[in-house]
Order: structure tokens, then C-alpha cells, then sequence
């Protein structure tokens, strides 16, 4: 069954708004782990490296599709380019810069 744009534009806000509170909840985590991992205090040292060495893969992830989803809205409101076109050029970038930053790791 064909879904219709409408109904995949609101399921792309709802999972747009989803990626934002999960973005704060691990800038926060991220913050929090770091200050502790230098200073010493909060967090257990080892809990506050493993959090902030392990838990940026989420950050990164959730960043990425906050903003691809994010563009995909705005380049349609600017009319730039054919819908699929762009929707299509933005999972590929999406997808080699999140394949970018596991090769670093």
C-alpha cells in the first residue's frame, strides 16, 4: 500500500521531534560525563569516560537524521529540487557520513 506525502510529512516531524529530545538528553549526558572525566567529580572516572567515549555514537546518530530531516523540510519550502531527488541525495549523505564517523572510531 502507497503511503500519501501527507501522512509520511507528519511521521517524519513526529520522528524529527523525537531525534530533538533525544539530542538533548545526550548533550547532557555528553556535558556531564565529559566535566566529570576531566575534573574528577560527579561520576566514577570510569563511568564518566566510558559514558562520554561510548554514548557519542547516539549523539552522532540523532544529530545526523535531526538534520537531515530538518533540510529535507527546508529544501522543500525553498522548492529546491524534484522531492525524491533531494529526499534520495540526503540518505546517501546521511548514510557516508554516519559510515565516516564508525571509521574513525
Amino acid at each position: 500500500m502507497h503511503e500519501s506525502p501527507l501522512n509520511l510529512g507528519r511521521l517524519l516531524v513526529k520522528i524529527n521531534r523525537i531525534c530533538a529530545w533525544m539530542l538533548l538528553i545526550f548533550m547532557v549526558i555528553f556535558l556531564i560525563s565529559g566535566y566529570a572525566w576531566t575534573n574528577r567529580i560527579i561520576l566514577p572516572l570510569r563511568s564518566a569516560t566510558y559514558m562520554h567515549t561510548h554514548l557519542d555514537i547516539y549523539l552522532v546518530f540523532f544529530f545526523l537524521v535531526h538534520v537531515l530531516i530538518s533540510t529535507k523540510f527546508a529544501l522543500a519550502r525553498w522548492r529546491v529540487g524534484n522531492e525524491r531527488l533531494v529526499s534520495g541525495l540526503l540518505i546517501i549523505v546521511g548514510v557516508i557520513s554516519f559510515c565516516l564517523v564508525l571509521s574513525i572510531r
